[in-house]
């Protein structure tokens, strides 16, 4: 007994080709990516901003 390894070709589409290779879902992925980067970098900014104001404010020692 032998096994059919193959199966009939189907042609596809375009529409189904950019629907597997699309640009779509590594532009959503690369998008949180740079908003999560985003928010780390404010909050890592306000953290130096209230435990070293002093580093952001050159005016600190007058108030």
């Amino acid at each position: 007994m032998t096994a059919q390894l193959t199966h009939k070709e189907m042609p596809v589409t375009t529409t189904e080709l950019a629907a597997i290779t699309g640009r779509g879902p590594l532009r959503r992925a690369w998008h949180r990516i740079r908003l999560a980067v985003h928010e780390m970098n404010y909050a890592s900014r306000r953290v130096v901003e209230l435990q070293a104001p002093w580093s952001v404010d050159e005016q600190w020692h007058r108030k």
